[in-house]
């Protein structure tokens, strides 16, 4: 029963490791956001001088630098899939989605070009 005794310094360490992993991971969090907001910061006052001082910003610029200055979490939703579009299944996403032929490719030309790469990779290996 030796390794009875070794249990503590085991969780121990185990401690230690999630710990500094966890801190770690705070202070990236904390750069990025910090980061991020810095960005935010020099666009909109950017922005503000050039307002100010009476130039013109183009609609569709003064929409790009708001949609920068945006924080993530105001951003709005991507529009849902359009009705032509079929929607992904939880099997699909796990198990991966089965190769079905486009309408360019026929089953043959899949099989030729499977072909075609094994051949290669038997040749690259000689």
């Amino acid at each position: 029963m030796a390794s009875v005794r070794y249990i503590p310094h085991l969780l121990y360490s185990m401690a230690i490791t999630s710990l500094g992993m966890h801190l770690l991971r705070q202070r990236k969090a904390a750069e990025t956001d910090r980061a991020r907001l810095t960005a935010q910061l020099s666009i909109l006052e950017s922005t503000v001088q050039r307002l100010r001082s009476g130039e013109h910003i183009p609609e569709r610029e003064f929409d790009r630098l708001w949609k920068l200055a945006r924080s993530p979490e105001e951003l709005p939703l991507p529009a849902p899939a359009a009705s032509g579009e079929e929607a992904i299944s939880w099997r699909e996403v796990l198990l991966g989605q089965k190769q079905t032929p486009t309408s360019s490719f026929t089953v043959e030309e899949w099989d030729r070009k499977d072909l075609e790469k094994v051949r290669n990779e038997v040749e690259a290996s000689n």
